[in-house]
Parts: structure tokens; sequence; C-alpha cells
């Protein structure tokens, strides 16, 4: 199982790239440029230069980190936005050339292995109740590997409306100190309004660096959410044995890490691109 996976997956990472400097070297001959041109224009010309907000605020939430003033720290940050940028990007590019040049990978794929993992009353989730596929995330509001992954099951949810049902589950890892309390405090959060809830809950993740009980208490109220009946239930930790619960079933299923997603039942590990969720969730949309 485990192996023939692995194997599986560096044969293909091996062939994905393979597959992708020959759509950029097609792309480029049809253009009569060189890749690296091409990469230019299509690639880095597009990418917006980052706003004066943009960088002051990645400085201001991570003042300790860069330990120098926003001038010495500004080249750094301006850098490390148009690399991420100039990433995601380049993935939409080759997607574009994929879509318009037909690839068909034969590289068979091993048997997949499949966990029971049940979705309970209590778990919110998001899209059809009867839906073709089941998509369960056990997360970690301070893994920032769990905050990275917001834009792809955003992509999931916004692709396949009818089809995916989302359901998130906590998984609060032990060396992060602020992420059981979390964990409680957003289903304080959904025990009052699932919409609400569901902003909340984007709320956490927008805000890793900032999770101790006072701001815990502080987005609820900025969500609209009661206040006097959120507090009660964050101070009287009325939800720890539910989030325990989540830890335990989860680890039961195979869970080592954040965030750990199951696509009915096949376990995919960390915070990966929209395209690895849509290879599975089309693989289970066909039978």
């Amino acid at each position: 199982g485990k192996v023939a996976e692995q194997i599986y997956s560096l044969r293909r990472r091996a062939l994905d790239t393979i597959i992708e400097q020959k759509l950029l070297e097609a792309a480029a001959a049809e253009k009569n440029v060189t890749v690296d041109q091409l990469l230019k224009e299509e690639v880095g010309a597009a990418v917006p230069e980052p706003s004066e907000a943009e960088i002051k605020a990645i400085y201001d939430a991570n003042k300790e980190r860069f330990g120098g003033t926003f001038e010495q720290a500004r080249p750094q940050i301006v850098s490390v936005l148009k690399r991420n940028r100039e990433g995601a990007q380049q993935q939409q590019f080759l997607a574009g050339l994929q879509q318009k040049h037909t690839v068909e990978i034969k590289l068979e794929k091993p048997p997949v292995e499949r966990v029971k993992v049940a979705v309970g009353p209590e778990d919110p989730c998001l899209g059809p109740e009867g839906a073709a596929v089941t998509l369960i995330e056990f997360t970690d509001f301070q893994c920032p590997f769990c905050g990275r992954a917001r834009a792809a099951i955003d992509q999931v949810l916004e692709t396949y409306k009818k089809d995916v049902r989302y359901c998130y589950r906590d998984f609060p890892l032990g060396f992060h100190q602020d992420a059981q309390a979390a964990g409680i405090a957003s289903q304080c959060a959904f025990e009052q309004n699932a919409d609400q809830g569901w902003k909340y809950f984007r709320t956490l993740f927008d805000n890793q660096q900032s999770l101790k009980p006072d701001h815990l208490k502080k987005y609820a109220k900025e969500a609209g959410l009661d206040s006097k009946s959120f507090n009660q239930c964050l101070d009287s930790r009325k939800y720890a044995e539910e989030v325990q619960q989540d830890l335990d079933e989860g680890s039961k299923a195979g869970v080592t890490g954040t965030p750990g997603f199951f696509v009915n039942g096949i376990l995919i590990s960390g915070a990966q691109p929209f395209s690895k969720f849509k290879e599975v969730i089309d693989d289970e949309l066909k039978k």
C-alpha cells in the first residue's frame, strides 16, 4: 500500500515535470521565444507588484521574525510575495496549457486504500447532504499548512458545488499551545449559527499568530455572535471532549500531521494544490 503509493507519486511527479517542460517548450515555439522569455511575459509580467499595504501587513504580523526595521525587511518581503504569486500564476498558466493540449496520462495508479471516517451531526459541513463525494478535513487553527490549504478547499467547493460535501473536524497538535482552545472556540461559534461559524472559522485562519483567549472572544464579537454565551462556552471548555474525540478518531484513521484530508475515505496528507484534490475527486465521480 504505502510503498506503492510513494513509488507512484515519485513517478507521477517526474512525469508532471516532463509534461510541464514539453508544454512550455511548445508554447514558446508557437510564439517564437525561449521558455525563459515566455515565462517572463506570461508569468512575471502578469504578477502585480505587491502593494505597500500588503508589505506592511506582513511586516507587522511577523515583526519578531524579521528582527530589523521595516526598510530592512522590505526587499525580503517583496521577493517572497512575488515568488509566491509567480508560483501561483505559473500553475495557472500551465493549467491553461494543459487544457489547450489534451494530455493523457497512462501511468497506472496503485489500488486505493480507504479508511472509514464518520461524520457526526456535531461536525460542521458545507455542501449538499447526498453529495457523491465527502471531503473531511482534520485541521489545526495554528498550523500554517492548514492556513495555506484554504485556497485549494475554496476552489474545490467552488468547482464541485453539487458533488462535494466538505466537513471539518479538529486535530490540534500538542506543540501548538493555542490550537486546542481555538478548536473549542470554533465549536462554540458553530453552536450559535452555521454561517457565523464559518465566518469565525476563516477569521481564526486569517489570524493564526493571535489565538489567545482574549483574541478568540474578540473575533466572536466581530463575527456577530452573542458574546455572553460564547465566552461562557469557551471559558467552561464546553467542547473540549468533542475536540479530543475528533483528535482520537483522526489518529485512528491514520492522520499523523495537519492538515489531513479524506476524500471518500482516501487519505490526502498536507497542504496539497487544488490539482491533487481534483484528480482524486474526478476519479471518485467516475465511479
